[in-house]
This record gives C-alpha cells, sequence and structure tokens, in this order.
C-alpha cells in the first residue's frame, strides 16, 4: 500500500502534533523538513538507473537477460513503496499505541477509584521517543543505500558446485549441500553515533547493530551491542551501504520468474529493513499492560496486607490483565506471552527462525536457539497465580474484582492487616466452590491450552 505524500505528511505533522512529550528543536526541524522535502526524496532517495554487477567478472553486467533488467527496472520502485509503508504502517503502530495507553489509563483509574486508590497517572513524556526519532529520520532520507544488483548466473554456478567463485561479491552466496542449491544472504551493520553534549568529546554515544538474513529461507540473525538512549536523535543514524544478490537462469526467462524476484526482494526488505527493530520488534514493542507503572502505583498505597512483597506484583498484574482484557481481549495476553516466550529463547533470530551464516573462513558467530518448548504452569508460584486469577476472571467476572474490593476495604476501615495470599485463595474458593488446589490444578489445564494455541513453531 503506497500512502500519497500530502497524507503522509499530515500524518507525521499530526503525530508531531499530537505526542505529549515535544520533539528537540533539532527533531523538529527535521520533521518539518521532511514533510517539505518528500516530493525530492521521492525523486532522488531510489530514483535513477541501479548499477548491475555481474557477480562473476566483478564489472558491469553485459548479458541480455531480460528478466535480469526489468527487476532492476523495478527495484527502487520497490524499494521507495517499500520505505513509505514502513513510515506510514509505524505512524498507524505508534497512533494505535498512544491511544490505547490513554484507554488503559481511563480504565485503570476507574478500577482505582474502586479501590479508594489515588489517581493513576502514566509518564507519557518517555512514550516512543525511540520511534519519533527514526521517523523523523526515515522521512529526510532512507537508512539502506544499495549500490548495485549482483547478477549471478546459476548455470554457471551450477557447474561449480560447491565451488565458490574467486570474486569478493561470493561471499554473499553459499552452496547447501543439503538441498542441493545455491543459497544467497544479505549482511549489513547499522552504526549509531551522536555527541550527548557537543562540547564534550567524552560525552558521545555509540553502538551498533549486525544483522544478516538468508534471502531464500528467510532465516537470519542479529546482534545489538547496547540499547539506544531514549534521547537519541534522528541524526545520529548512519546510512547503511550493501548490495543485493539475485540468481538468474536464461532457461527461465518469464514474467512468472520477474515476480517471483519482485516478491522475494519485498520479503526480504520486510526483516531487513526494519530500523525499529533497533528498540523491538513491532510485535511487541509498547505492549503487555503498563506493568511497570501498575506495580508502582499499588506500590505506594496503603494497603492492609501483610505479605505486600508477595501480593503488590501479584494485584498489580491482576488489574493490568483485567484491563487488558477489557480492551483487547485475553488473546493480548496469550500471545504476547508466548511471544516474549520465543525471544526469549532465540533472542538473535532474525526473520523466521535463527542462522548464524557463517558462510566464509572467519565467520564464526554464536546465538542461542532453542527448541520451542511447551508452556507449564504452577498454580503455586508467581505466573501461575497470574494465569490462576485470569481463569477466574474469565469465569466470574466482575464478581472476582468486587470480592477483593470489599476485602481490602474492610481491612482498610478496621486498620487490620491480613495475609493477601490466603486472602486470594479465600475468595478463589468462595467463588468456585472448589479447594485452591483442585480449581487451581483446572485452572492451569485450560490456561496451557489457550496458551499453546500461540506457540510459535516455525
Amino acid at each position: 500500500m503506497h500512502t500519497p505524500t500530502r497524507q503522509l505528511s499530515f500524518l507525521v505533522l499530526s503525530l508531531a502534533l499530537t505526542l505529549p512529550a515535544p520533539l528537540t528543536a533539532q527533531d523538529s526541524a527535521e520533521m518539518s523538513d521532511g514533510i517539505v522535502m518528500m516530493d525530492a526524496f521521492s525523486v532522488s532517495a531510489y530514483g535513477g538507473k541501479i548499477p548491475i554487477i555481474d557477480g562473476f567478472t566483478r564489472k558491469d553486467y553485459l548479458g541480455d537477460n531480460q528478466v535480469v533488467f526489468d527487476f532492476a527496472t523495478s527495484f527502487n520502485k520497490l524499494l521507495l513503496g517499500f520505505h513509505r509503508k514502513l513510515v506510514s504502517d509505524e505512524f498507524k503502530h505508534m497512533k494505535f499505541r498512544i491511544e490505547l495507553g490513554e484507554r488503559f489509563e481511563q480504565e485503570m483509574n476507574v478500577l482505582s477509584q474502586a479501590f479508594e486508590f489515588q489517581e493513576f497517572k502514566l509518564d507519557r513524556s518517555q512514550w516512543l521517543r525511540r520511534e519519533r526519532s527514526i521517523v523523523a529520520r526515515l522521512i529526510k532520507k532512507p537508512f539502506f543505500k544499495i549500490d548495485a544488483l549482483v547478477a549471478w548466473d546459476l548455470d554457471h554456478l551450477a557447474a561449480t558446485a560447491p565451488q565458490k567463485p574467486n570474486s569478493k561479491y561470493a561471499d554473499d552466496i553459499n552452496f547447501n549441500p543439503e538441498t542441493q542449491s545455491w543459497e544467497r544472504r544479505i549482511t549489513a551493520k547499522w552504526d549509531v553515533f551522536y555527541q550527548r553534549n557537543p562540547n564534550n568529546f567524552n560525552s558521545s554515544f555509540f553502538t551498533s547493530k549486525e544483522q544478516g538474513l538468508n534471502l531464500d529461507t528467510l532465516r537470519g540473525f542479529h546482534f545489538i551491542e547496547r540499547g539506544l538512549p531514549s534521547e537519541v536523535p534522528s541524526y545520529a543514524f548512519k546510512e547503511v551501504k550493501l548490495t543485493y544478490p539475485i540468481f538468474y537462469s536464461n532457461d527461465n526467462i518469464t514474467a512468472e520468474e520477474l515476480t517471483r524476484l519482485q516478491e522475494t526482494f519485498v520479503a526480504n526488505l520486510y526483516f531487513i529493513y526494519d530500523p525499529f527493530s533497533w528498540v523491538a520488534r513491532r510485535d511487541t514493542r509498547f505492549r503487555g499492560g503498563f506493568n511497570n507503572e501498575c506495580q508502582s502505583h499499588i506500590k505506594g498505597e496503603r494497603i492492609y496486607v501483610t505479605d505486600r512483597k508477595w501480593f503488590d506484583p501479584i494485584f498489580a498484574r491482576f488489574l493490568s490483565d483485567v484491563v487488558t482484557i477489557k480492551l483487547q481481549g485475553a488473546e493480548e495476553i496469550y500471545a504476547l506471552h508466548m511471544l516474549t516466550k520465543r525471544l526469549g529463547e532465540s533472542p538473535r533470530a532474525l526473520g523466521i527462525g535463527l542462522d548464524a551464516l557463517n558462510w566464509n573462513k572467519g565467520e564464526a558467530r554464536e546465538a542461542q536457539n532453542k527448541p520451542e518448548s511447551v508452556m507449564k504452569l504452577h498454580h503455586k508460584n508467581s505466573w501461575g497465580v497470574r494465569y490462576l486469577l485470569i481463569d477466574a476472571y474469565q469465569r466470574h467476572g466482575d464478581e472476582l474484582v468486587n470480592r477483593l474490593k470489599t476485602q481490602l476495604l474492610a481491612q482498610k476501615e478496621s486498620r487490620r492487616n491480613i495475609n493477601g495470599q490466603a486472602m486470594i485463595e479465600a475468595i478463589i474458593e468462595e467463588l468456585s466452590g472448589l479447594s485452591y488446589d483442585k480449581f487451581g490444578q483446572r485452572a492451569m489445564r485450560v490456561q496451557e491450552a489457550q496458551l499453546a494455541k500461540y506457540r510459535i513453531t516455525k
């Protein structure tokens, strides 16, 4: 989906006006400049004729394969379309998350008032600050600079397999003995550098992200040296230069082959050209029900229970989950839990799985890649209690909240402490008509089955 320039400019300007925390002076200037410059950007950033290099000769491609030429002709259009979609989709994501945060705050305040707690406030000054810098950079100029297409004759490669050609571009191709086929990769290093204080050289910040993707299997890796500070300016991101390898065969000069090359290229871009992965993957960012803020909110309240260290995080998480279920459904909790679990098992995977792409001498990247494990819960530990309460809320609804509220307010009125864990267990038994252990065992089976629906197996 291509977003018209005028519409995209309006979206970005609206974003700048609606976000609570102001941009820095330089970022604001870049954001405004980007709105004016988008037409020029459309013409110059991914315009002109892209060079085609013969992978074997390392010189200009002199062949006559029409698919190669047609793909090169469409290359910049595809890249520009993806770049625009990246900005447009990120704006929609940010807008959705900001609105969701505002609704979350409102719903949490309803619960806070019911329990006679203080007003619940979210610190909006920190919301999406890194994302906004990245958007400002994307509007001004792209991250990726594609220097050339590198064309490889598959018939010539088949004749030399498994031996690699004597070419500097051969680092990015590899013969897979299991599939008896050649594969391609892209590797890139993204640098971020700026001076926190222009007058103090020691205030400089530097980090880099190394990533790679097998362009045919969509499996790869990414290593981030260290995360970005929240105040990172848009000009700190340095340009990434790379070449893009393609395979061609003179026995397959068809429209279907051209379409395959184009669709594969866009699929590759989805993983390799995601500057927001500097912060976190889009499917994990700004999710989770503001648990830290809820924890701080509950910790600051006077609650008459003796086991605050155990009770506070359990109770805060429960209130957060209640709001999340009302706003997004329990599916959001299950999906995020299983996604976070998988990323914890293979945090450096890029694409649909991990591949360290150690194709050449001296490459020895290592990364953890555990097989997807089955989710197991126990009603006596903190994760189990969380899902036990979710199960009880799904069965009994606001009656569970009301029972907790009645009990806590009674303790507040009498100024007498009660054991929070024992209180929760007693309320569960009263509502369910079962012993806590029996209800817990049943709830764990149900909740494990719900979580299993979101198990990532690919």
